[in-house]
């Protein structure tokens, strides 16, 4: 009788011991159980060690013959694992379809060693369609198999259709399948069925066969970034991948992020948007009042003039403020007190058109009070004005023009091919920075940066970074963006990071690069956020302590603290203990890492 361990999907690193009959190779599916239930887990090990073969479960069934994945996406994920801190069954979870960890039947496939080695190439272009032809080229030109990746659907598609008809016979356009679909190409890629797969997130981790080159565009992008636990960049996984499979990686974008930048960044771009920058000091603007909101919003003369002007031309305008709702939050005059969500006491949003609160936290809504919770005092009033506010003024200001204000409240943008279907004369449209992405079909010819200092204000070290991306993005997304035109409102026009949009992201990044240096901060040292249970937070910081760490506690919450170090074995040692099984029920700690 030989005993195994088997990781099971759970937030635990736990690997549970069970017997068989003989051995099983590592990373076999088996169906295990496991409490009143039965789950399917993974084998990992052997563990003939243990004494007390008497008190163990045994496995229910081998669902498969032989390991079903390929050994580069195998060892990947169990990189994945152990680097982020989270337990092979999670990292199971992420990497592959509930099919596949339901224990659906899959063909028997044995794969041959790769053997080359990877290299690494870099493609920053700033228009969305040359770089694509580079990618293009890359694939017709390569007789191996690929993946192409990109942060949206839309731009995935976008580089589908440039491809020739005879090169997309061996492919897939990923993104276009349904879930059912995906896991039919999901075995066939597996099997040496498809030569490349073009796609998003979800294309990144299939087990394409033979893989050799993998493609990631606008690698810089939020979007590759994951929001839920584990949070992750794909590209640092992707970029693992390529180096256990011997792929070459091929990483692109309009920028390069900061870990690419201290890579192979120290020449300065070359593309500028000096001639089509038009900054604007805010305390030279016109302010306009709102109805009970304290603050105004600056519309300067030049945004006025250069909106008309495009207007004029049936041409697209988005004017971009990052502040949904009526005004960002409402204070009391006598106390100067916000009103807080009665919930989680999360700050709460003013939305006029539902004339609500709307917490940013837990999205509880409630009524206005009509005096304050705090004193009783009967002047509440709002501050920050949002983009209800902006839309107010701007139909004032363009009558008889379009303003079309999308706020993507419980839905998704409209795609620019029905926008242009209903207003094929262009107009102003409102709204957050992903209005960005509407510039892939409706090539606005003017873009307005309402409160441009807004996007670096967060407390966040790479805020500038954000910043600066975002508006180096709306100078050249999208097919015609050479004559496009930026409006920036700012407190210090054409100062700090903004000055570097007149030269280039070469010279954002060797500013940036030798401040983050300076104070250790990604990519030089990464940062970890760790969340657990408050009354586990004070053993485990003293532990911390006495191995020599240094951590700073979260000012708004109890059960959270940051750390900042490259001693990824030491810590895990440390919090080995308290990602045990056992403590499911108590709370298991959450590890959020900073790389860049």
């Amino acid at each position: 009788m030989e005993i195994l361990s088997v990781a099971v999907p759970g937030p635990w690193w736990t690997d549970l011991s069970y017997t068989h009959t003989g051995p099983l190779a590592i990373g076999t599916r088996v169906r295990v159980p496991l409490g009143n239930s039965s789950r399917v887990g993974l084998t990992v090990k052997d563990n003939s060690s243990i004494n007390e073969i008497e008190k163990l479960k045994e496995i229910k069934e081998p669902i498969d013959l032989v390991p079903p994945l390929p050994d580069e996406l195998w060892r990947t994920m169990n990189w994945f694992a152990k680097t982020w801190f989270i337990g092979t069954g999670m990292a199971a979870k992420v990497f592959l379809p509930s099919q596949f960890l339901r224990g659906d039947p899959l063909e028997e496939v044995r794969y041959n060693p790769h053997g080359s080695s990877s290299s690494v190439r870099y493609v920053y272009e700033p228009r969305d369609l040359k770089r694509m032809e580079i990618y293009r080229e890359i694939l017709m030109t390569s007789e191996s198999t690929s993946v192409v990746v990109f942060p949206e659907i839309s731009t995935a598609k976008m580089f589908w259709d440039i491809l020739p008809k005879d090169l997309k016979e061996k492919g897939v356009l990923w993104s276009s399948l349904t879930n059912a679909k995906q896991w039919d190409y999901w075995k066939k890629s597996r099997e040496g069925g498809i030569k490349f797969a073009v796609g998003c997130q979800t294309t990144s981790f299939i087990p394409i066969s033979g893989l050799s080159a993998i493609i990631v565009d606008d690698e810089f992008s939020g979007a590759w970034k994951t929001q839920k636990h584990p949070e992750f960049h794909y590209r640092t996984i992707l970029a693992a991948r390529a180096r256990f499979a011997g792929a070459n990686l091929i990483l692109g974008g309009r920028m390069p992020s900061a870990k690419v930048s201290r890579l192979c960044g120290k020449e300065f771009s070359r593309t500028s948007v000096k001639d089509r920058l038009i900054f604007v000091n805010m305390h030279d603007s016109s302010s306009y009042d709102f109805d009970g909101i304290k603050d105004s919003l600056p519309i300067s003369r030049p945004l006025i003039r250069e909106t008309k002007e495009t207007l004029e031309k049936g041409k697209w305008v988005f004017w971009i403020l990052d502040r949904k709702g009526y005004a960002g939050e409402i204070f009391c005059q006598d106390c100067g007190s916000p009103v807080r969500c009665p919930k989680c006491a999360g700050v709460m949003r003013w939305e006029g058109k539902s004339k609500s609160l709307k917490c940013l936290s837990c999205g509880k809504r409630d009524v206005i009070p009509e005096k304050c919770p705090s004193c009783g005092g009967p002047f509440l009033e709002g501050q920050r004005p949002g983009l209800e506010a902006l839309e107010e003024k701007a139909r004032k200001i363009f009558r008889g023009k379009d303003v079309l204000l999308f706020l993507e409240e419980g839905s998704k943008l409209p795609t620019g091919e029905s926008i242009l279907k209903k207003y094929p004369c262009g107009g102003v449209i409102l709204g957050t920075r992903k209005t960005i992405s509407l510039a892939d079909d409706l090539s606005p010819e003017t873009i307005g940066w309402i409160d441009a200092d807004a996007e670096a204000r967060v407390q966040e070290y790479d805020a500038k970074a954000r910043a600066f991306s975002l508006m180096w993005e709306s100078a050249w997304r999208g097919k015609e963006p050479d004559t496009r035109r930026l409006v920036i409102q700012s407190r210090r026009p054409d100062k700090s990071w903004q000055q570097a949009l007149g030269i280039g992201w070469g010279y954002f990044w060797e500013r940036e690069l030798k401040e983050r240096r300076e104070w250790q901060l990604p990519p030089y040292v990464p940062m970890l956020k760790i969340d657990i249970p408050a009354f586990k937070m004070k053993g485990l910081l003293e532990q911390l302590e006495r191995a020599g760490f240094e951590y700073w506690e979260s000012e708004d919450r109890s059960d959270q603290f940051w750390i900042s170090t490259k001693k990824f074995d030491s810590l895990r040692k440390i919090l080995a203990p308290y990602f045990d099984i056992k403590n499911t029920r108590s709370g298991i700690p959450k590890v959020t890492i900073k790389l860049d």
